[in-house]
């Protein structure tokens, strides 16, 4: 059989494990449009502040893709998909055949229409090669923005703080992580972050560049403010990387839809990781988790189908884990309601020692979660959540410091609590 693989990260190499598990004959090429060795892309922030470096940024040694049997066509950009001739093109206007074909091109930072491209100084972070860059700009910079209040925007704002800048993180929305954490969680990520030397400026955007010599020198906001800097890096998000399936009739959306086996509208035609559009099973809906351990999942998942394993993805689920400045926070599914009527909302605060637990619950199951500062039974909630489990006769004791293994035994037996967490 000859597989195809557009993508080298997560998912895709997820994938390579799985269908090597069960299918050491076939033949898999890959493509890739970087040419740095297979990398952890969520430590990129990392290896500016040095965290990380060249060896321990890798994702896996240098000899996987010759162990896993893969032909890896790295610095190949894959222009085109031709479902209906089973077929790809690449930028070079090679062509290659395919029977099975992973798509897992991940997504792209988005930028908006006021950021000039042309100016020195302006940078997106979602590659290795972005990072670097940054890191050999950063000689003469001692004061950069930051455009976006999102995770990548926060782990940006954290490795330039320690490279010993001056940071100020500009956010149209009323506070840092809106996507992940309500207001009461984000006050005490924003003290945690205006204790390091970054300044953080709510409902503001950014409405100008100023530059000198073809370099930034200043940003304008739509608050009247100019704000010094050397280096802007925009963090606005990510959309899915589609434009491969453009003029093709696989089904897309946010990103391209997959069924429960990741497969697209084409039954030999798989998608996985941030390119993908799948079920979210606190939302019930479909929608792109753009997370490194949804890609993981992803991946596995299709290449167990690809090498003629059924298996089922049971659903994505958004989900964070992040430390800042020592300040622990993670976060599941939907902790910030809309409509709180709908829902029963357990809350746990003692902002004096930086400690917030919020549990949102619909009809007696965990819907979304938020710890920070204390943060050792997100292992046990996460299970309950991810399971849909009845907590009605325990839910008043899911923030206690002491809630944990015991007490889901306690009150569900050893007999139900095997089918969940192989007790």
């Amino acid at each position: 059989m000859k597989i195809l693989i557009i993508g080298n990260s997560a998912a895709s190499t997820a994938a390579i494990e799985a269908i090597r598990k069960y299918d050491k004959k076939s033949s898999i090429v890959q493509f890739s449009d970087e040419t740095y060795p297979l990398y952890s892309r969520c430590l990129a922030s990392y290896h500016i502040s040095g965290k990380v470096n060249d060896r321990t940024i890798l994702y896996r040694h240098a000899g996987f893709h010759k162990e896993m049997n893969v032909d890896l066509h790295a610095g190949i950009r894959v222009a085109e998909v031709d479902p209906k001739n089973q077929q790809i093109m690449c930028e070079n206007r090679e062509t290659y055949d395919y029977e099975k074909l992973l798509i897992s091109t991940g997504s792209s930072p988005k930028i908006p229409d006021n950021i000039k491209k042309d100016i020195k100084g302006i940078f997106q972070l979602r590659t290795i090669e972005n990072a670097l860059a940054i890191k050999s700009y950063l000689s003469n910079v001692k004061n950069a923005v930051i455009v976006g209040g999102g995770l990548i925007g926060m782990r940006i704002a954290e490795a330039l703080s320690i490279c010993g800048l001056k940071v100020t993180v500009i956010i149209r929305s009323n506070r840092v992580l809106s996507q992940m954490i309500d207001l009461q969680a984000a006050r005490i990520i924003q003290k945690a972050l205006e204790a390091n030397n970054i300044e953080v400026l709510t409902q503001t955007d950014i409405t100008e560049i100023v530059s000198k010599n073809k370099r930034i020198a200043a940003v304008k906001t739509d608050q009247g403010q100019i704000i010094n800097c050397e280096l802007l890096v925009v963090a606005k998000g990510v959309s899915a990387n589609t434009g491969l399936i453009a003029s093709t009739d696989i089904k897309k959306q946010w990103g391209i839809i997959t069924d429960e086996n990741m497969r697209t509208n084409y039954k030999n035609v798989f998608a996985a990781g941030d390119v993908a559009e799948t079920y979210d099973i606190v939302t019930e809906q479909h929608t792109v988790n753009a997370l490194w351990t949804c890609a993981v999942q992803q991946g596995f998942i299709t290449g167990y189908n690809i090498a003629g394993r059924p298996k089922a993805y049971n659903g994505s689920l958004g989900m964070n884990s992040l430390n800042f400045f020592k300040t622990s926070l993670i976060s599941y599914g939907i902790n910030s309601p809309k409509d709180e009527s709908e829902y029963k909302i357990l809350v746990d605060m003692k902002p004096d020692q930086n400690i917030y637990k919020k549990i949102v619950i619909k009809d007696n199951r965990i819907k979304g979660i938020i710890l920070v500062g204390k943060i050792g039974n997100a292992g046990l909630l996460l299970s309950l959540l991810q399971n849909q489990s009845d907590i009605s006769s325990f839910k008043d004791e899911l923030l206690s410091d002491f809630f944990n293994y015991g007490t889901l035994l306690k009150y569900m037996g050893r007999s139900e609590l095997k089918k969940y967490y192989d007790a």
